[in-house]
């Protein structure tokens, strides 16, 4: 559990004789303690000094973390700038999957100690590598969970005038016809060992991922999409990423290659 204390509010604090380091580790401590099951994982709090990016970013390294988990806040007014400031910023850097959590979702079952009863695992795929990977990550998630997978490529919609709107449709045709053919080669060599679903979609591609992973009565979805290792700052999500999770209200699992 790490929480970054902003530098000119922890000087202050200091010049007026209060270690805010301490105290915000005995508020981390309340909060453990009022989580259940939190305590019984036996947590680590990590109060440090300096920019949150950084500061996440480096306990991750120093803990050899496998997963970074962070909230969502929405896109909208303050909170859009919370999202790029911290959430996008560890998306940008981080060499570590991340898990990006809605503040309004909730697990399929409340009271457990675990995440039984997620499901399926949506996997949104532009047939790159780092996103066959994703593809790849959901299937092994999966299998833990008991779950199953559905393997999503969204052809996007040609934004045309509407007297070339027939020679448009034509060319989705097309692009789709060739999209269903690349995706089952691509799902035929993921070698999943769950029950996987895949399909072609036309339409806005943020939009069609985040209807698909939308949660339902029955279904409890966790969506996953893939990102390559950064090098020299590169490796951030595309526009199209950044949308789905915008839009998503359920749990997005950025799997970096």
């Amino acid at each position: 559990m790490v929480h970054a204390e902003d530098p000119l509010l922890d000087a202050a604090a200091g010049h007026a004789g209060i270690n805010l380091a301490a105290q915000t580790g005995e508020e981390l401590h309340r909060v453990i303690a009022a989580a259940w099951p939190a305590a019984d994982c036996s947590p680590q709090v990590h109060v440090v000094t300096g920019s949150a990016v950084d500061v996440i970013l480096d306990v991750a390294r120093a803990q050899h973390a496998d997963l970074i988990v962070v909230g969502s806040r929405g896109m909208s007014g303050a909170e859009k700038f919370m999202f790029g400031s911290i959430t996008e910023g560890i998306l940008r850097r981080s060499d570590v999957s991340v898990l990006v959590v809605p503040p309004q979702w909730m697990p399929p079952r409340p009271a457990g100690v675990d995440l039984a009863g997620m499901g399926p695992l949506i996997a949104g795929v532009d047939m790159s590598d780092s996103s066959l990977a994703g593809a790849r990550a959901a299937c092994r998630l999966a299998s833990t969970l008991g779950t199953s997978v559905e393997i999503i490529h969204v052809v996007p919609d040609l934004a045309v005038l509407g007297r070339w709107q027939p020679h448009a449709t034509r060319a989705l045709d097309d692009r789709v016809a060739e999209a269903e053919k690349e995706l089952a080669g691509a799902v035929n060599g993921l070698g999943c060992q769950v029950p996987v679903e895949w399909r072609v979609e036309r339409g806005a591609v943020p939009d069609r991922l985040a209807s698909i992973a939308g949660r339902a009565a029955d279904r409890a979805p966790l969506l996953v999409l893939g990102k390559k290792v950064p090098h020299s700052g590169g490796g951030a999500p595309g526009t199209i990423a950044y949308r789905v999770l915008s839009l998503a209200e359920v749990p997005v699992l950025m799997f970096v290659d």
